[in-house]
C-alpha cells in the first residue's frame, strides 16, 4: 500500500495539526499520522488497544505517561503501550505509528490540559 501526502486528512485536534495517511477500514493493523505542535498535545486520554509509537523529527517534548514525565528529542522513540492515560508538551514534529490502527470508539477522554490551551 501506499499513501500519498496530498491524499492524507489534514486535522487539528487538542493543539496538534496532523496528516492522517490511513485509518482501520484501509489497513487495521496500523496506522500512520504526521504531527506538528508548538505546546503538545492538550488533552490526557487513553486508548485502550492501541499502542502510540512517536518517532521524533524535530524537536523536543515531555511525554506524560501514568503521571510520570519522560523526555525526548529528535531522533528519540516514545512508546505508549494501550491502557495508559498520556499526554505530551514541547514544540515537536513528529510521526505517530499506532497498532492496532487507531479507532476512536477505544478512547477514552481523562482531563484537558489547561497550560497548553
Amino acid at each position: 500500500m501506499v499513501y500519498r501526502k496530498e491524499d492524507a486528512a489534514l486535522i487539528e485536534k487538542h493543539g496538534v495539526r496532523m496528516r492522517i495517511y490511513n485509518s482501520s477500514e484501509d489497513c487495521p493493523q496500523a496506522a500512520v499520522c504526521y504531527q506538528e505542535t508548538e505546546k503538545g498535545h492538550a488533552e490526557e486520554f487513553i486508548h485502550h488497544k492501541s499502542a502510540f509509537v512517536y518517532y521524533i523529527l524535530e524537536g523536543k517534548g515531555t511525554w506524560i505517561i501514568e503521571g510520570e514525565k519522560k523526555e525526548a528529542e529528535a531522533g528519540d522513540v516514545v512508546i505508549v503501550p494501550p491502557g495508559k492515560r498520556f499526554y505530551f508538551t514541547g514544540s515537536l514534529k513528529q510521526l505517530c505509528i499506532t497498532a492496532p490502527a487507531w479507532e476512536e470508539k477505544h478512547e477514552e477522554h481523562v482531563r484537558y490540559i489547561q497550560d497548553l490551551q
